[in-house]
Protein backbone atom coordinates (compact mmCIF):
# COMPACT_ATOMS: atom_id res chain seq x y z
CA UNK A 1 0.00 0.00 0.00
CA UNK A 2 1.43 3.65 -0.53
CA UNK A 3 2.42 5.99 2.01
CA UNK A 4 2.89 9.60 1.66
CA UNK A 5 5.35 11.14 3.53
CA UNK A 6 5.73 14.83 3.99
CA UNK A 7 8.16 17.17 5.98
CA UNK A 8 6.15 19.65 7.64
CA UNK A 9 7.00 23.21 10.01
CA UNK A 10 5.62 22.40 13.31
CA UNK A 11 3.65 26.37 13.73
CA UNK A 12 1.71 25.45 10.70
CA UNK A 13 0.15 22.13 12.88
CA UNK A 14 -3.07 22.33 14.46
CA UNK A 15 -3.23 22.96 17.87
CA UNK A 16 -3.42 19.78 19.44
CA UNK A 17 -1.05 18.30 17.01
CA UNK A 18 1.70 21.05 18.38
CA UNK A 19 1.60 20.13 21.78
CA UNK A 20 4.82 19.89 23.95
CA UNK A 21 6.72 20.00 20.22
CA UNK A 22 9.26 22.99 19.68
CA UNK A 23 7.73 26.21 17.75
CA UNK A 24 10.65 26.15 15.21
CA UNK A 25 10.43 22.34 14.86
CA UNK A 26 9.89 20.47 11.64
CA UNK A 27 8.22 17.12 12.06
CA UNK A 28 7.89 14.45 9.63
CA UNK A 29 4.02 13.13 8.77
CA UNK A 30 3.27 9.51 6.99
CA UNK A 31 -0.17 9.20 5.95
CA UNK A 32 -2.06 5.60 4.97
CA UNK A 33 -4.92 4.90 4.37
CA UNK A 34 -7.24 3.04 6.79
CA UNK A 35 -7.84 -0.64 5.34
CA UNK A 36 -11.71 -0.62 6.06
CA UNK A 37 -11.70 2.52 3.68
CA UNK A 38 -10.46 0.70 0.51
CA UNK A 39 -13.70 -1.56 0.78
CA UNK A 40 -15.75 -1.51 -2.36
CA UNK A 41 -19.02 -0.38 -1.46
CA UNK A 42 -22.39 -1.23 -4.36
CA UNK A 43 -23.32 2.16 -5.11
CA UNK A 44 -26.97 1.18 -4.46
CA UNK A 45 -25.45 1.97 -0.78
CA UNK A 46 -25.39 5.72 -1.54
CA UNK A 47 -29.00 6.24 -2.42
CA UNK A 48 -30.75 8.81 -0.14
CA UNK A 49 -27.30 9.51 1.30
CA UNK A 50 -26.84 12.98 -0.08
CA UNK A 51 -29.56 15.78 -0.41
CA UNK A 52 -31.90 15.41 -3.57
CA UNK A 53 -30.79 18.63 -5.42
CA UNK A 54 -33.80 17.21 -8.55
CA UNK A 55 -36.98 17.64 -6.36
CA UNK A 56 -39.22 15.67 -4.83
CA UNK A 57 -40.27 12.55 -6.84
CA UNK A 58 -43.01 14.02 -8.60
CA UNK A 59 -41.36 16.45 -9.85
CA UNK A 60 -38.70 14.22 -11.31
CA UNK A 61 -40.96 12.01 -13.03
CA UNK A 62 -42.72 15.34 -14.45
CA UNK A 63 -39.80 16.77 -15.88
CA UNK A 64 -38.82 13.36 -17.14
CA UNK A 65 -42.04 13.03 -18.92
CA UNK A 66 -41.83 16.68 -20.19
CA UNK A 67 -38.32 15.12 -21.72
CA UNK A 68 -39.88 12.37 -23.49
CA UNK A 69 -42.67 14.74 -24.83
CA UNK A 70 -40.22 16.72 -26.90
CA UNK A 71 -39.00 13.53 -29.44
Amino acid sequence: MNKIVRHYPVHQLPADLRADLPVNGLVKIEFELEPESLKRRPIAHLVGSGPNVHGNEREVLDYIAELRADR
